[in-house]
Parts: structure tokens; C-alpha cells; sequence
């Protein structure tokens, strides 16, 4: 009965932290205001208003981006305010399989040039962050 249960509980774990809703086969970045942030467990969410492809002025699709769990977050740095209701940022993402806007957070650009990171754990994330290092490096070196 105990192996019964731990393959059980085994198998839900995984499950839950599935990452094959995303393309991690490329990026996209897009700008925005922040509408909301989700500091909340399982994940944090971040939302984000994005002006429509080819919409009137005025006129926005809302992103959400799922991001690492609170505690990993902490660890990363951030606080309920690293984004602020309201705030212009571009986000870098793996977009969803399905098309739908959004997708997993990689990283925010604040329009002072910071930037917050997501769950560096997550698959693929890493290695994106890597590839803009070198050109950090040259931006250190002038």
C-alpha cells in the first residue's frame, strides 16, 4: 500500500511541474504595462497589457506569464513590488504551444535599464540568460 501511494505522489509531483505548454524552441519579447502581479503559490503570475497587433489606439491583448515559485523568487531578489501595477517593461518569454498570448517569464527590462530575472531553474531559462552575457560584458567594458 505504501509503494502504491509513493507511486502515486511520485507521479503527481512531475505532472504538476510540466513545462510542455511552452515553445522553448525560441523566445519572444514583447512591452507593455503591468496589470497585475500574482504573488502567490504555486507561481507567481505577471500580467501584462500589450498593444494589439494592427488594434486602434487603445486597444490591448493581456499577456500572462507564469514565473517560479514565491520562495524561489525571494531567492532571485524579488519583492510583491519588482513590478509595479502600471509600470512599462519588456518581457522575455517561451510563448505557449497553443498560441494564446503569453507564456513562461524569463526576464523583465524596466525602462531604467534593470532587469529582473525569473526562476533560473526552470528548463531553458538559464541558457537564455547566457546568451545575453557576452553582450553585457562588452556594455561593462566601454
Amino acid at each position: 500500500m505504501a509503494g502504491l501511494l509513493l507511486l502515486i505522489l511520485g507521479q503527481a509531483a512531475p505532472a504538476h511541474h510540466s513545462y510542455a505548454m511552452f515553445d522553448h524552441s525560441r523566445t519572444v519579447t514583447v512591452e507593455g504595462s503591468v496589470a497585475k502581479i500574482e504573488w502567490v503559490n504555486p507561481h507567481v503570475f505577471v500580467w501584462l497589457y500589450v498593444k494589439k497587433k494592427g488594434g486602434k489606439p487603445g486597444e490591448y491583448d493581456l499577456y500572462g506569464f507564469e514565473n517560479g515559485p514565491v520562495t524561489m523568487m525571494m531567492r532571485e531578489g524579488w519583492t510583491r513590488d519588482t513590478l509595479e501595477v502600471g509600470e512599462i517593461v519588456s518581457v522575455q518569454f517561451f510563448p505557449l504551444t497553443d498560441g494564446r498570448t503569453g507564456g513562461y517569464f524569463i526576464k523583465a527590462v524596466h525602462a531604467d535599464g534593470r532587469v529582473s530575472v525569473g526562476d533560473r531553474h526552470a528548463p531553458g531559462v538559464s541558457a537564455e540568460l547566457a546568451k545575453d552575457k557576452p553582450a553585457a560584458e562588452k556594455n561593462l567594458a566601454r
